[in-house]
């Protein structure tokens, strides 16, 4: 157990030094956004059955973002295993893609899990920041995936924000442009 945890902390790490320091030869690719959705919601699938959480994805319209699929992927992956994580055995994860006013598209993560007191929000995107040391062991994972969000989403010129109260879920908003025609 140990050595699949400290392989996940060098593949966390060797993946935000490469997001900050801003060092992708890649040119970004117009992604469909409904195909990144529908594969993360079926690669964790199995996990939220385990938990006994639902899964419920809104009408999904196709909108197109710039960007790396792989990345925007991971970003996701890590948002909704983490409303899975940390829900109640009964509870919900609601992704929405909707566009907003201002030509940017929003996914919405919302789940009824046990939320985050209000003290550690400023925190949550922070390297190796947890809010629930011992829960967190439980569950698993490294304490770099917040972080990682926040730089896959800066870095294709979007935001990432959170709203949550202790015992009432999390709602994570993710603001980015929509793809040039």
């Amino acid at each position: 157990n140990n050595s699949v945890r400290l392989s996940s902390i060098v593949a966390d790490l060797l993946v935000l030094t490469e997001l900050e320091s801003g060092a992708d030869p890649q040119e970004p690719e117009v992604i469909p956004l409904r195909g990144v959705v529908e594969s993360v919601l079926v690669t964790v699938e199995a996990e939220a059955r385990e938990r006994n959480v639902t899964l419920v994805l809104d009408e999904l319209q196709e909108f197109h973002i710039a960007g790396r699929r792989l990345r925007l992927e991971q970003a996701l992956l890590n948002l909704v295993a983490n409303a899975i994580k940390f829900n109640r055995p009964g509870g919900e994860v609601r992704v929405r893609v909707a566009a907003v006013e201002d030509g940017r598209i929003a996914i919405v993560i919302a789940d009824t899990g046990v939320g985050i007191p209000s003290e550690d929000l400023p925190r949550i995107f922070e390297r190796f920041y947890r809010v629930d040391k011992a829960r967190s062991r439980q569950v698993g994972g490294t304490g770099l995936g917040l972080s990682i969000v926040k730089h896959v989403i800066e870095g294709m010129g979007g935001r990432v924000s959170v709203e949550s109260q202790l015992g009432n879920g999390s709602v994570f908003t993710i603001l980015l442009p929509a793809a040039p025609e």
